[in-house]
């Protein structure tokens, strides 16, 4: 697997994308530690789409928190230590 870094990529992107596209693999470096393998996806991985095509979901909270002290008060004694 070959291995580029960020700011090569980011240099390069086209490029590397029609690589990727083609088979190969890509190894993400940034400041040489690993953080992402950029890889194609198959005919047979399409669940993977599936599953980043689908919408994120919400959430809302039912119950509502009562705070009894003034924020900046807080944020004051926060700052005064």
């Amino acid at each position: 697997m070959k291995s580029i870094s960020v700011s090569q990529l980011k240099t390069h992107l086209s490029r590397e994308i029609h690589k990727v596209e083609k088979g190969h693999s890509l190894l993400i470096t940034d400041h040489d530690h690993p953080v992402a393998i950029l890889t194609s996806i198959k005919d047979s991985e399409q669940k993977w789409l599936q599953i980043a095509e689908k919408p994120m979901k919400t959430f809302k909270l039912k119950t509502t928190i009562q705070v009894k002290t003034d924020p900046l008060d807080l944020l004051r004694e926060e700052r005064n230590r």
